[in-house]
């Protein structure tokens, strides 16, 4: 079933047939295609790994392809295409010494900062509405204040006022200070 002068143009083949057939083709094209790979990669295991991501990537669109055409050059454009992929992902990624990626992987925050930041989310849900909408928007999910605004619907600048009022409500509140009357509490 290999020869695709057989097909009649625009066949329609169920998908067990389809795989057939492509496996069919497929198969004496792999000495080449790993030969091609190697070529490219200059690794055997890189060379292997391209071509059987090629054949996967090729089944997954065999359904389209047009058996009028050769198959050979189809498979070799799709096994460069990979390999140009590869080389795209590796030009992406930088290597680390282990060192550095401890120290990134390794949580060096101490059990205070979690009250702390248990504290300020406290103090968060104590603010007004307004004002408690305006911090989780902006500071916390990171909105601008633009977006913001329009999520309450209310201008720019409220939004605005009401960040900067929250914030210094909070600031007040974290060192202690009554904020409505500006001196410390007992």
């Amino acid at each position: 079933m290999a020869d695709l002068e057989r097909l009649p143009p625009g066949a329609d083949l169920t998908p067990l047939q389809r795989e057939a057939l492509f496996a069919d083709l497929v198969v004496p094209c792999l000495p080449e295609l790993r030969a091609y790979a190697r070529r490219l990669a200059g690794d055997a295991h890189m060379a292997d790994d391209c071509v059987q991501d090629a054949c996967i990537r090729a089944l997954a669109a065999f359904a389209h392809f047009d058996t009028a055409r050769p198959f050979r050059p189809w498979i070799f454009r799709i096994l460069r295409n990979e390999w140009l992929q590869r080389l795209r992902r590796e030009r992406r990624m930088t290597s680390m010494p282990s060192e550095i990626l401890n120290d990134m992987l390794v949580d060096h925050r101490l059990p205070e900062n979690t009250v702390d930041g248990a504290t300020l989310l406290a103090l968060i849900a104590d603010l007004p509405a307004g004002m408690s909408d305006a911090i989780r928007l902006v500071l916390v999910l990171g909105l601008s204040y633009e977006e913001a605004a329009a999520l309450c619907d209310c201008a720019p600048g409220t939004m605005k006022s009401r960040v900067n009022r929250a914030r210094a409500v909070l600031v007040d509140r974290l060192e202690g200070r009554d904020p409505k009357a500006g001196r410390r509490a007992a």
